[in-house]
């Protein structure tokens, strides 16, 4: 699994801007409250962009997690 992890993980921003990076139960907490573990599958399906700041500790930039999650329009399901 550490494989995985790092395969799909950066280790720095290639548009060199700065990133402000959280944790994955922080991120969680700011989607609405979904486990860690759907962060994580987020990254792992390229819905986020993960960096990994450790041996086995990954992070998501806090503003792809706020694009991410966005009110359904009118014509959305229920």
């Amino acid at each position: 699994m550490l494989k995985e992890q790092h395969s799909m993980s950066k280790r720095h921003s290639s548009s060199g801007e700065r990133k402000n990076l959280i944790s994955l139960r922080s991120a969680a907490e700011l989607a609405g409250g979904v486990h860690p573990g759907t962060v994580r599958r987020w990254v792992e399906a390229g819905l986020l962009d993960g960096f990994q700041v450790g041996p086995r500790l990954i992070k998501v930039d806090r503003s792809q997690v706020l694009a991410l999650v966005r009110p359904l329009g009118d014509g959305g399901a229920a």
